[in-house]
């Protein structure tokens, strides 16, 4: 207890808002119950509050939907969760319908490379796209810290989204998906077992967190992000980028080092290229190390830390927590950009980024509590304005000596964990699990772009 209870300090997670289910909640039960069962109403909880939200706002009917995609990393049930929310809403009978299993936090953003995909098959087809992690089956009972910091890191949560490409709704839509991509970094040893369900010493089914994760995301979100910019830069960051590399290359020539590569390479003010930030709330350290690496002001990355604060890590579902935020608080106006940004084991990073087609205002049942009025970063847990230090800084900002630096350190360094809070054992202050839902606010409102 002494471990997860220093771990939630440091956690920017505040300690009376998040929700666990009551099967492993100390509240309810002196023993956790993480069966097949208690699994299978979570899920039928979150997916039925997300799905039944989303069709509500969009007017919109389950047998409406052409395309449906789930995911959930670890609970991966038979019948599939699909087959579940086939069953729940009585879908039709010839939806295509696909479950994602193992994909970690990154899928939120990495799938929306598959719903792109799946709609320039299937053009003017209707999408559902619904996301979360059943906490139930990723509570870990044992002893192992590794594992333990999982429970202090995942909260109750999970969204749902709705996307097409019919040029007949565009009129009702919210943004326009402009730019995706992913990139997976697996085929590093190192990368692959940064983050591993498998059994402790006893036999204890857990996901263990080990000590090289923050690098290896940096890593995984330094390398998507390299290519992403130029697809988002301005054209005067166009014309930055040519006068680095020419007095850059003009340095190395008067050194005599002819065919050297620039020692620094541009990396653009991404405050220029959008608007808001959606950055993956996997804890404290790694939103700052993220800050960090892309250089964002605190009033940036406030939205995701907000995110962090009152829901936790809801794992792929996170960036749809922050963007409902920004929805809620700070409105979004016509033609502002979104940065969509996720990362998760495997290892996995996926950005996404979006033209918003009007403007909007809304405020969403999970940000009800706020009143349309934003947080400060006094109403956080811990500052994000002051200089933060970590040896897990991302290599956008290392020279390639300073990186092998940082894996040295890693392997030499004592174990490092992503911090997260521990479930509240409040009862007057735990939330309502469904409210606690967020539905998500894409939408029919919501549009792929080509």
């Amino acid at each position: 207890m002494d471990f997860v209870a220093k771990i939630f300090n440091k956690s920017g997670i505040s300690p009376n808002m998040t929700a666990i289910p009551a099967c492993v909640q100390p509240v309810y039960s002196n023993e956790p119950k993480t069966d097949l069962n208690n699994a299978q109403a979570e899920a039928k909880l979150v997916y039925g509050q997300v799905i039944s939200e989303v069709l509500r706002k969009t007017g919109l009917k389950a047998a409406d939907v052409d395309i449906l995609i789930t995911n959930t990393s670890v609970y991966c049930p038979t019948p599939s969760i699909a087959s579940m929310v086939i069953n729940m809403f009585k879908m039709r009978e010839d939806v295509q319908a696909y479950h994602m299993g193992g994909m970690g936090c990154a899928f939120g953003v990495v799938g929306l490379n598959l719903v792109r995909d799946m709609l320039i098959a299937h053009p003017g087809k209707v999408c559902l796209f619904a996301s979360s992690e059943i906490i139930t089956s990723a509570f870990y009972p044992g002893d192992r810290k590794e594992a333990l910091v999982t429970n202090a890191l995942f909260r109750m949560g999970g969204s749902a989204a709705i996307l097409t490409n019919n040029p007949t709704w565009r009129r009702h839509s919210k943004y326009q998906l402009q730019h995706c991509l992913r990139v997976h970094t697996g085929a590093s040893d190192r990368a692959f077992n940064a983050l591993k369900w498998e059994p402790d010493e006893v036999g204890i089914n857990g996901l263990v967190v080990t000590k090289t994760l923050p690098s290896e995301a940096a890593a995984a979100l330094e390398k998507a992000m390299r290519q992403m910019a130029p697809r988002i830069m301005t054209w005067g960051q166009y014309a930055e980028a040519a006068i680095h590399y020419i007095q850059a290359y003009a340095a190395q020539v008067s050194k005599g080092h002819l065919c050297a590569a620039p020692a620094h390479k541009y990396q653009p003010d991404f405050t220029r290229c959008a608007d808001h930030f959606l950055l993956h709330a996997g804890g404290y350290a790694i939103l700052r190390g993220i800050q960090k690496g892309l250089r964002l002001p605190a009033d940036k990355m406030l939205p995701s830390f907000a995110s962090l604060c009152d829901f936790g890590n809801t794992s792929s579902s996170s960036t749809w927590y922050t963007w409902s935020y920004i929805e809620s608080t700070e409105a979004v106006v016509k033609g502002q950009t979104v940065l969509q940004v996720g990362v998760g084991g495997g290892m996995k990073s996926g950005v996404a980024y979006w033209r918003a087609l009007r403007s909007i205002k809304d405020i969403h049942p999970c940000w009800a509590h706020l009143g349309g009025v934003p947080l400060t970063e006094a109403d956080l847990p811990r500052p994000i304005s002051n200089e933060y230090k970590s040896i897990f800084d991302l290599p956008s900002t290392r020279s390639q000596e300073e990186q092998q630096k940082v894996v040295e350190a890693a392997n030499a360094a004592p174990r490092v964990t992503m911090l997260a809070g521990t479930g509240n054992a409040n009862k007057a202050q735990q939330r309502s699990a469904a409210a606690r839902v967020v539905e998500l606010h894409a939408h029919r409102e919501t549009t792929v772009g080509h």
